[in-house]
């Protein structure tokens, strides 16, 4: 019977603290707005989604209200480009064109970057000088890296965001992805380091 009483006592909620928390807790969880997510182009949007429709917002103070997803072109093996396929998302913001010499100028980075002759020198240095080079001397990959990255911040100053487009340092997604978020009109420029320092390059 003592066993009845106790299993009874754990099932019901305590009166005043239990229910009530969890109603405040799902209230919360429902009235707390997330940030949206990209995701594998699955063909068309779908509705109901922001697209097509006018911006809304303040471009560093309220989330996008959806991000793009630009995959990366696997055609060229193990060297990062990105697809210059134009997402039907970005219509009535930018031009094909705009789009297509955006990817242009990112991929041809991505290809200095990833200069073997120069990986192999700059590797070779810091091995014949027991890696004390890498202290006083940026490789090329750190420095077109840097170059990539103003760049970014110019192309989101420029033509982006006075759009309502926001492109993302794509360090964030280790480069398997380009991200752009869609949202509003900006008043101030953007860079792909506001958010998070830890995207700098090092």
């Amino acid at each position: 019977m003592e066993k009845g009483l106790e299993s009874r006592r754990n099932e019901e909620p305590v009166l005043g603290v239990t229910k009530p928390f969890e109603i405040i807790r799902s209230e919360h969880r429902l009235s707390t707005p997330k940030p949206p997510k990209s995701s594998y182009y699955m063909g068309p949007p779908a509705g109901p989604t922001a697209y097509f429709t006018p911006p809304v917002g303040q471009l560093g103070v309220h989330h996008p209200r959806e991000i793009v997803r630009i995959e990366r072109d696997y055609d060229y093996g193990e060297l990062v480009q990105f697809s210059s396929a134009f997402p039907l998302e970005l219509q009535g913001r930018i031009t094909p064109t705009q789009f297509l010499e955006t990817i242009n100028v990112l991929n041809e980075g991505l290809i200095r970057a990833h200069s073997l002759s120069s990986a192999a020198f700059y590797n070779t240095l810091a091995v014949l000088t027991f890696w004390l080079s890498p202290l006083f001397i940026k490789d090329r990959y750190r420095r077109e890296m840097e170059k990539l990255a103003y760049l970014i911040d110019a192309l989101n100053a420029e033509l982006y965001n006075p759009v309502g487009l926001n492109i993302l340092w794509p360090r964030k997604s280790a480069f398997l992805f380009l991200e752009i978020e869609y949202y509003v009109r900006s008043i101030r420029c953007s860079s792909p380091y506001d958010t998070d320092d830890a995207h700098r390059p090092q």
